[in-house]
């Protein structure tokens, strides 16, 4: 089975930033040649491009997405699910891939976008910290920097099972705080 491990995110934006310490921590470990760990912070048109590009004999069978979002739970909090693949209508889609071009890197606009395309694998999972501050920097707060070893335990589980994950229920696409606020899907 082969696995990409892959963060979605902005750097230098406080706890929104974690998925990058994830990332380090990760990178400067053998997680198995099965499995890469990869910066996936850009325009989610290049994500389908690169994931289309691989040979059909090494693709990947799951994915791990990481990111830091705003869903309402503690700070710090580590949530998993699996997505279940079914994606907004075809406007919403479009206010995505608008949003995308634009430049707006966001973990919900890489699944849409690279689900509606087809380029993800069979199996995609979500790793998500609840962050504290957003505002500049580069320093966590202790909250989140408190889970990222619990966050990256779970990538490390996710990564090296080889059976199925049914054992996680699958989930649909799950807004974020900021979508809820400003109306969006």
């Amino acid at each position: 089975m082969r696995v990409l491990v892959a963060i979605v995110g902005y750097r230098n934006l406080r706890d929104f930033s974690a998925p990058f310490a994830i990332l380090e921590q990760l990178e400067a470990e053998s997680l198995g040649p099965n499995v890469v760990v990869e910066d996936t912070s850009y325009n989610p048109i290049a994500v389908i491009q690169w994931l289309d590009s691989e040979p059909p004999e090494a693709r990947f069978d799951r994915i791990v997405l990481v990111a830091a979002i705003e869903r309402g739970h503690p700070p710090g909090t580590v949530t998993t699910w699996r997505w279940d693949g079914v994606l907004p209508l075809d406007d919403e889609v479009q206010q995505c891939v608008a949003e995308a071009v634009t430049g707006i890197i966001s973990l919900e606009n890489t699944l849409v976008i690279t689900g509606y395309f087809k380029a993800l694998p069979p199996e995609v999972i979500v790793v998500e910290i609840e962050p504290l501050d957003h505002a500049f920097g580069s320093e966590m707060s202790p909250q989140v920097q408190a889970a990222i070893a619990r966050a990256c335990a779970r990538v490390r589980e996710l990564a090296d099972a080889t059976e199925a994950i049914d054992w996680l229920p699958p989930a649909p696409l799950i807004r974020s705080e900021y979508q809820r606020t400003e109306g969006r899907w």
